[in-house]
């Protein structure tokens, strides 16, 4: 996946318009600033890693993300779907039909960072990092928001956590992420518009093979792409 915009001078330009007594009392405007760049830049650096993320969603159900770095490319694949992710494009399939369909369409490394082009995993359950980043920057743009800083370590990985609430107009009012020192997502939970998930890492193994990248044998396969 592409390198998003770094929030950073964003950041210091609303901290130089707005003044720091907009901010919350509790967490100065710099600190603001700096825990929700911190966790948007851990998120950025799992683009730089191969690895493979396994995970139990709400209700005990598994979900998967493997990623490889160079090319890069990734794979979600989630109760009933599969998103593929490389450099022609984004493939969707709906993994419950027989034979699996699937769809191709045009993907701009704009489009890549956005929290719109996973839609279809989010509403299954499973959360991607730009969907995060996406949460990440409406707490930056909510001065009431509230933000806790929390350290864990999960399955073995240490990891920074953030607990956010009191958002408004936002597709989750409150939500707890954290990401490891890798990059890799490590937890989510939240009401994502009225969706309850509790995505949390079981296990993470290192570079997936070819084959991980595969689309279902014997799928049939609808290119939208513009020729």
């Amino acid at each position: 996946m592409p390198r998003p915009l770094r929030l950073a001078v964003l950041f210091a330009f609303t901290l130089a318009v707005a003044g720091c007594g907009l901010f919350d009392d509790a967490v100065s405007s710099a600190e603001r600033a700096r825990l929700i760049d911190d966790m948007a830049s851990q998120l950025e650096r799992g683009n730089s890693v191969s690895y493979v993320a396994y995970y139990q969603l709400a209700g005990g159900v598994r979900a998967t993300v493997a990623h490889h770095a160079e090319p890069s490319r990734t794979v979600m694949t989630f109760p009933g779907g599969l998103i593929l992710q490389d450099a022609t494009g984004q493939t969707q399939c709906e993994t419950t039909l027989h034979p699996v369909k699937c769809q191709v369409r045009t993907l701009t490394p704009a489009a890549a960072g956005l929290a719109d082009s996973y839609a279809e995993a989010t509403k299954r359950g499973l959360i991607a990092g730009p969907v995060v980043r996406d949460l990440l920057r409406l707490a930056w743009e909510q001065p009431s928001a509230v933000l806790e800083p929390l350290d864990a370590t999960i399955v073995g990985h240490p990891a920074s956590c953030l607990k956010v609430s009191g958002l408004t107009g936002a597709p989750a009012s409150s939500f707890t992420a954290c990401v490891t020192s890798d990059g890799v997502l490590a937890s989510f939970t939240g009401d994502l518009n009225g969706l309850l998930v509790d995505q949390a890492l079981v296990r993470v193994g290192g570079k997936p093979p070819d084959e991980t990248f595969a689309l279902p044998e014997g799928a049939k396969i609808q290119d939208l792409r513009q020729s």
